[in-house]
């Protein structure tokens, strides 16, 4: 993740910084559309506001910029379950926490 000090992420990808690499993208930003962890030639790069939760030092909510939608586990019953993209609201059910990836050695 890249940040901007407004706290805009330019983009979620894994790996990161690596090319190519997939991104957590959407086709339009709609409540109900699902959210794609895709091909950054596939999808569009898709900016993203991580705003902390009131239960502070964690968890975060992720947050569409400019609109009123929030990243959220789909309610749908489908498995395995998908990402989507709601109306924002503070339940910690769909609130994230953002741990930093460790790299296993190989020895």
């Amino acid at each position: 993740m890249e940040v901007r000090e407004d706290g805009t992420i330019i983009a979620i990808q894994i790996p990161a910084r690596l090319f190519p690499s997939c991104s957590l993208s959407y086709k339009e930003p709609e409540a109900g559309e699902r959210v794609i962890l895709g091909p950054l030639s596939d999808f569009p790069t898709r900016e993203w506001r991580i705003e902390p939760a009131p239960q502070q030092p964690a968890p975060y909510f992720i947050r569409v910029p400019d609109r009123e939608l929030q990243l959220v586990m789909s309610p749908k019953p489908i498995f395995p379950p998908q990402l989507a993209l709601a109306s924002p609201n503070s339940d910690l059910r769909n609130a994230w926490a953002l741990l930093p990836v460790k790299k296993d050695q190989l020895y």
